[in-house]
């Protein structure tokens, strides 16, 4: 068995540092919750990623164009200097995120179990690596088993993205699993490399897919430690 892991809002609590740029910088200007406006922000981070990746948005004008799309969705405004300060906010407390406690615990039974391990999240090295660094997943992760979308080349839910993972850790498809909270983007694109997913729905969205493609759908962290705890006991007997 192999265990590919998600990052952002999967590892840690990604809603975190974007509640408190929040309540920093728009709390008062709009009646629209932050959980509401995070979800959205997800969704046009994904899109503003790929015309990044196609040049068709500058790097620096990436999270400008995110949060201006987030709020026009959902009817609120945004200038580029509220968005600035947003991120400046953003960006300084993601560096003091931490791992959700009980991904600590799977990591480590991960490690005492010798369960083969790696991640794959979305992004540029320069702002995932930064988070990888901060959360410290060098104590359980080898370099050569992080990977960066940016460096890859492809985004999830691009197929390209997981089959690059599997050459490269000469991985058996049927023999691993991807952990991950984004429907569309983790869960689909390893269903498509033929992977088995575990949808980690910790923020209760509802399936756009009649039937969803998840092998496992999970409700909180507490349900996957206690899967992989039953997983690795059944390897020992």
């Amino acid at each position: 068995m192999n265990l590919i892991f998600d990052v952002d809002d999967t590892m840690y609590d990604l809603m975190w540092p974007f509640q408190k740029a929040f309540e920093k910088v728009l709390a008062d200007k709009t009646d629209v919750s932050c959980e509401v406006l995070f979800c959205r922000s997800r969704v046009f981070s994904d899109i503003v990623l790929e015309k990044e990746k196609e040049g068709e948005i500058r790097s620096e004008d990436a999270f400008y164009q995110r949060m201006k799309m987030t709020c026009e969705d959902v009817g609120c405004a945004i200038t580029r200097e509220e968005s600035a300060e947003f991120e400046r906010e953003y960006r300084y407390y993601q560096t003091r995120i931490e791992l959700f406690d009980f991904m600590k615990e799977i990591l480590e039974v991960c490690r005492e179990k010798k369960i083969p391990i790696a991640l794959l999240t979305n992004g540029n090295r320069k702002n995932q690596g930064r988070k990888l660094k901060v959360l410290h997943l060098e104590q359980w992760f080898e370099e050569d088993r992080m990977f960066i979308s940016g460096e890859i080349g492809h985004h999830k839910p691009d197929v390209r993205a997981f089959l690059k993972i599997q050459e490269q850790l000469e991985l058996q498809a049927e023999e691993t699993w991807y952990i991950g909270d984004s429907y569309e983007n983790d869960v689909v694109g390893a269903y498509k490399a033929g992977w088995h997913t575990i949808w980690l729905n910790h923020r209760n969205r509802e399936c756009p897919d009649m039937s969803s493609l998840a092998d496992i759908e999970l409700k909180s962290g507490s349900e996957l430690l206690k899967l992989i705890q039953s997983w690795t006991s059944e390897q020992e007997i």
